[in-house]
């Protein structure tokens, strides 16, 4: 089985007073396709961050520093690496 991801930034704050931060990812949506024999089943989902008052100075990345990789960890942190697990095994089992 092999699997790929797609993470797209849905909503960027361009500026937030409170923290003076800058293009702050408020949205991201992400899939996880799985593809075996030919066959490809996708799951995925949409995370929200809340923004409102900045973020920490110890998390924040300027957006020109975030690559998938960066996105991907924040999605497995949030979603939680037993869910994404279930996930992956929920397509397996589909595509068999």
């Amino acid at each position: 089985m092999e699997y790929t991801w797609d993470i797209k930034i849905n909503n960027i704050v361009p500026y937030n007073i409170e923290s003076q931060q800058r293009d702050i990812i408020e949205n991201i949506s992400w899939t996880i396709t799985g593809t075996k024999g030919g066959k490809s089943i996708t799951q995925g989902g949409c995370i929200d961050f809340d923004v409102a008052q900045g973020v920490s100075t110890e998390t924040f990345a300027e957006i020109t520093t975030i690559n998938k990789a960066t996105l991907q960890s924040w999605i497995e942190a949030r979603v939680g690496t037993a869910r994404i697990n279930e996930m992956k095994a929920e397509i397996e089992t589909t595509i068999d």
